[in-house]
């Protein structure tokens, strides 16, 4: 089981944390309130009263840490090597399309030797976002790669 250290909340209450994924993988882990859960102003005039969420409705700490370990436990070091190796793999691709000059080979092996995952974003429902980090190829940048049910990529963008 994967142990959450260091577990906190931010100031909507989502919890935050660090953990040891496989691998060795050292990771800061956010929780991600549904979009159910994203509006709390009761100023917003738009909003039913019957719509409105209250804080009480928002999941609690145990409950937040049981869905983070739970979608965790699902990421084992072989999903994390292949996901990896497939975001270096798009990036350089889609670099390449951009850069007529640019060597696929020595960009695609000078990622790899870069890219490291950096964060994971656990969704209300279990869904999940990797976040990665490339200083030297990408540097101020994160990668995020959003999993679907199978923890394959759904998408993929760079910020």
């Amino acid at each position: 089981m994967i142990e959450l250290e260091d577990v906190d909340t931010d100031e909507d209450g989502a919890l935050n944390a660090n953990a040891e994924l496989p691998g060795g993988r050292r990771v800061t882990v956010e929780y991600e309130f549904d979009e159910e859960f994203e509006s709390l102003d009761d100023d917003d005039e738009e909003d039913d009263d019957d719509d409105d969420v209250e804080l009480e409705d928002l999941p609690d700490l145990d409950a937040m840490q049981e869905t983070v370990r739970h979608a965790l436990a699902r990421l084992s070091e072989e999903v994390l090597d292949a996901r990896e190796r497939e975001v270096a793999h798009r990036l350089v691709e889609t670099a390449g399309e951009d850069d007529e000059a640019l060597d696929p080979v020595e960009a695609l092996r000078a990622l790899e030797e870069d890219i490291v995952l950096d964060g994971v974003v656990v969704f209300g429902d279990g869904g999940l976002t990797l976040l990665y980090l490339a200083p030297e190829e990408y540097p101020d940048l994160i990668v995020y790669c959003l999993l679907d049910e199978d923890l394959e990529i759904d998408d993929l963008m760079v910020e």
